[in-house]
C-alpha cells in the first residue's frame, strides 16, 4: 500500500515525466551526434581516398613504368590505405597487399573506360573496403585505393561505448537533479494539501510559507487568504445565529409575556390594554423585518432576486420613504429633512428601491442619536446621486470595508445594542448592484455617515 501511495505521489510523477523527456531528448541527441560524426568522418575518408589515388595517378602519367610503379606501391606500404594497380585490361600490376575476394570483385569490367576518379564502393556496414578507382592518362591504367572498413566499424563501436557511458552518467546526475527540483517543486503543495486538509476539518486559518510570485506561491497566497475569509464567514455565522436568536428571544418573550396578560385580563384599563397591544404589534413588526431581511438573503444566495423595471420618479419613493418613517424619527427626538432636486426618471424597480432608502434611513435611525437625517437627490454628469446623511455615531475607519458583508455589524457591543442581524446593508448592496449602480460609504467616529448611491441615467 505504501509502495502504491509512494508512486502516485507527485513528485514521483514529476521526476518520472522529467526523467522520460530527458531521457528521450538524450537519445535524440546521441543519434543526431552519431549521425553528424559519421557522416563527416566518412565523407573525409572517402575524400582523402580519392585524393590520394589521384595524386598516385598523375605520378604515374607519362612515366608508367616499373620503377613509378614500384615507388607508389612503397608509398602506401605500412599506411592504413591499399594501392592496387592494373593495366586498361585489369591485369594487377602491382599491388601494396595481396588481393583478397572483396578487391577482385570491385575490379572495373574489361575495356571499361573512365575520365576521372570515382568512388567504386562506400559501404563500410557491408564491404570490407571503401573502394575508389582513378585513371591514369588517357586508358594507361587504374589506381584502386582501398580503406577497411572494419576501422569505421571499431571507431563506431568505440563512439557507441563513449556515447552510452556518457549517457548513463549524465541520465544518473539528471535523475538525481530532477529528483531533487521535483521535491522542490512539490514541498510547497504538500504544505497547501495539509493546510487545506485541516481547513476541512474546520481550522481554516493555516499559514503557508510561499515565496516569490509565481504561480504556486499565488496559489499558496490565495488558499491562505480563502482560509481566512472562510474563518471570518465562520465567526459571522456564529455571530450571525448569536444575533438571530437574540433577535427572535426578546421580541417573542414581549410577545408571550403580554399576550398571557391579556388573556388573563391582568390589566386595569382600556389604555393599558391598548399599550399592551401595542408592543405585541411592535415586537411582531421587529420579528416581521428580520424574517424578510432572512427570505431577502436566500434569495439573492440561489439567484432568484429579480428586479420589476418601470420608468419611475426616485423623488417620489424618497417622500414616501420619509413620510412613512417621519412619525418613528421623531419619536426618537431627531429630525430628518430633505434636499430633492429636479432629475430625470429612471428605469428601477420601485419596490427594491424603495427598500434600499427604507434600509438606510433605519440604519441612520439605529446609530443616531441627536441632530437629522438628510435624504438629497442631484444629477452629476449623467449619474443620479441619492445621499443619506446623518450626524450619528459613526464608523471606525477600519470597519468600513467591510459593512457591506452578510452578517456583519460594527462591534458586538453596538451590535447588541442596536440590534439587527448584519443583513440590512447586505442587501442594499446586491439591490444597487442589480441595478448597475454602486454605494459608497463616508465616515467617521461620532462625526456621522454618509451613504451615497450613484445609478446610470
Amino acid at each position: 500500500m505504501k509502495k502504491i501511495k509512494k508512486i502516485n505521489s507527485i513528485s514521483t510523477k514529476l521526476g518520472l515525466l522529467f526523467s522520460g523527456i530527458f531521457v528521450v531528448l538524450l537519445l535524440i541527441l546521441g543519434f543526431i551526434l552519431y549521425g553528424v560524426f559519421i557522416n563527416i568522418f566518412g565523407d573525409y575518408v572517402k575524400q582523402d581516398l580519392l585524393v590520394r589515388g589521384n595524386n598516385h595517378a598523375k605520378v604515374l602519367e607519362g612515366q608508367f613504368n616499373e620503377a613509378t610503379i614500384e615507388h607508389v606501391i612503397r608509398m602506401e606500404i605500412g599506411a592504413t590505405t591499399k594501392v592496387l594497380i592494373t593495366n586498361p585490361n585489369q591485369s594487377v600490376i602491382g599491388s601494396s597487399v595481396p588481393l583478397d575476394e572483396d578487391m577482385k570483385n570491385h575490379l572495373l569490367p574489361k575495356g571499361k573506360l573512365l575520365k576521372k576518379g570515382l568512388l567504386l564502393e562506400s559501404d563500410w556496414k557491408h564491404h570490407d573496403y571503401i573502394i575508389s578507382v582513378s585513371p591514369i592518362g588517357k586508358n594507361e591504367g587504374y589506381v584502386y585505393m582501398y580503406y577497411p572498413s572494419y576501422i569505421i566499424r571499431e571507431i563506431v563501436v568505440v563512439l557507441n561505448l563513449l556515447i552510452l557511458i556518457a549517457s548513463l552518467g549524465v541520465v544518473l546526475l539528471a535523475f538525481g537533479f530532477i529528483g531533487i527540483l521535483s521535491k522542490r517543486l512539490t514541498k510547497p503543495l504538500l504544505i497547501m494539501k495539509d493546510a487545506t486538509n485541516k481547513m476541512s476539518l474546520g481550522r481554516y486559518q493555516q499559514e503557508i510559507p510561499v515565496k516569490g510570485d509565481d504561480e504556486i506561491a499565488q496559489l499558496g497566497r490565495t488558499i491562505q487568504s480563502l482560509g481566512e475569509q472562510l474563518q471570518y464567514f465562520e465567526d459571522s455565522r456564529n455571530d450571525f445565529l448569536a444575533g438571530v436568536s437574540h433577535e427572535l428571544r426578546t421580541p417573542l418573550t414581549y410577545i408571550k409575556g403580554y399576550s398571557d396578560i391579556l388573556m388573563k385580563g391582568m390589566y386595569q384599563s382600556s389604555e393599558e390594554q391598548k399599550q399592551y397591544l401595542q408592543i405585541i404589534n411592535n415586537e411582531a413588526n421587529r420579528i416581521s423585518i428580520l424574517v424578510n431581511d432572512l427570505f431577502e438573503m436566500s434569495k439573492l444566495q440561489v439567484n432568484e432576486f429579480i428586479l420589476d423595471r418601470e420608468v419611475s420618479n426616485i423623488n417620489q419613493i424618497i417622500e414616501k420613504v420619509i413620510t412613512n418613517l417621519k412619525p418613528e424619527i421623531w419619536k426618537k427626538g431627531i429630525k430628518i429633512n430633505s434636499k430633492l432636486h429636479e432629475i430625470p426618471l429612471i428605469r428601477i424597480d420601485p419596490k427594491r428601491m424603495e427598500q434600499v432608502l427604507y434600509n438606510l434611513v433605519e440604519n441612520a435611525m439605529k446609530y443616531t442619536q441627536q441632530g437629522e437625517i438628510l435624504i438629497s437627490s442631484y444629477k452629476e454628469k449623467g449619474f443620479i446621486k441619492l445621499k443619506v446623511k446623518d450626524t450619528g455615531i459613526g464608523i471606525p475607519k477600519s470597519e468600513l470595508t467591510k459593512i457591506f458583508d452578510r452578517f456583519y455589524r460594527v462591534e458586538h457591543s453596538r451590535a447588541r445594542m442596536t440590534g439587527g442581524t448584519g443583513l440590512g446593508l447586505y442587501v442594499v448592496k446586491q439591490i444597487v448592484k442589480a441595478h448597475e449602480g454602486e454605494i459608497t460609504v463616508e465616515s467617521q467616529e461620532n462625526g456621522g455617515s454618509t451613504f451615497t448611491i450613484t445609478l446610470k441615467i
